[in-house]
């Protein structure tokens, strides 16, 4: 009888064998496939250069509200404006505001211009110097001296408006197409040097970038402790050394800031009055 015997051996051994290989063939729960990389952030996550990523950054933009990533590319001019004269300064330029389409509700746009009415007419800003006055113009077809424009960080790092040489979000002015173009990322978060205060920090902003638009360059702190002058890239930062180091990033940037250790203090205002 070792002939049977042999051949149900035979086929244990082959019962084993389909077994096992099925066994490898049929996918348990652990064994899921998984996505690489990481999920693409949405408009109400997005975090560029984030705090957290940089404890010790002053550039780095700060947590805080969502905002959007990005917008269409166009701007809108807000109506309204009283038509009165900031300032008695005797040479006028006008401007408007305006927001990028497709970054916020129509509601929104009241707030904005009213921040940068309420800061460009203040006397310690330009007009507090009696060099000019500023007149805000509301006709969508207005053709004003300069445009004062909210964008969202994606449109703003286009190259042909603010880039991002420098990694880090920012507002710029474009003075050979009169916009002054104000950050939405910096308008909704503000910056580490402003230490939470975003009132006065987008009263830095809107003074700093129109400053740019009435042909003011970028200046160093002048002594340690002193008040930050408003041309100062309090954005990134209240030392003349970390700013010196950041612009060197830039190719071709011409920066007047050495980096001789001074740290200013943040300063929101064209004069010395706080």
């Amino acid at each position: 009888m070792p002939r049977p015997i042999a051949w149900r051996s035979l086929c244990a051994v082959a019962s084993a064998l389909v077994l096992g290989c099925s066994a490898m063939l049929i996918p348990t729960a652990a064994q899921q496939p998984r996505a690489a990389g990481k999920a693409a952030p949405s408009a109400a996550a997005y975090q560029p250069s984030s705090a957290a990523a940089h404890p010790v950054d002053s550039a780095a933009l700060p947590d805080g509200a969502p905002f959007a990533v990005s917008g269409a590319g166009t701007w809108h001019v807000v109506s309204g404006g009283s038509g009165t004269t900031a300032g008695t300064g005797p040479q006028l330029l006008t401007y408007t505001v305006e927001v990028e389409d497709g970054i916020q509700p129509a509601a929104g746009d009241a707030s904005f211009a009213a921040a940068v009415d309420a800061i460009l007419a203040d006397p310690r800003g330009w007009t507090g110097l009696g060099k000019v006055s500023l007149r805000r113009l509301g006709d969508p077809g207005a053709e004003p001296d300069f445009r004062v424009s909210l964008t969202s960080p994606g449109t703003s790092r286009r190259p042909d408006l603010c880039g991002y040489t420098i990694p880090y979000d920012t507002s710029c002015n474009l003075t050979k197409r009169g916009r002054v173009v104000v950050n939405l990322a910096r308008w909704v978060r503000g910056a580490h040097s402003y230490d939470g205060d975003l009132p006065d920090y987008r009263r830095y902003a809107v003074n700093h970038e129109v400053g740019h638009a009435l042909g003011h360059g970028h200046v160093a702190c002048p002594a340690d402790g002193a008040p930050a002058p408003v041309m100062m890239q309090q954005t990134f930062g209240l030392s003349n050394t970390y700013l010196a180091q950041l612009n060197r990033s830039e190719p071709g940037a011409a920066s007047s800031v050495q980096p001789d250790g001074k740290v200013c203090r943040a300063h929101a205002w064209v004069t010395s009055a706080s």
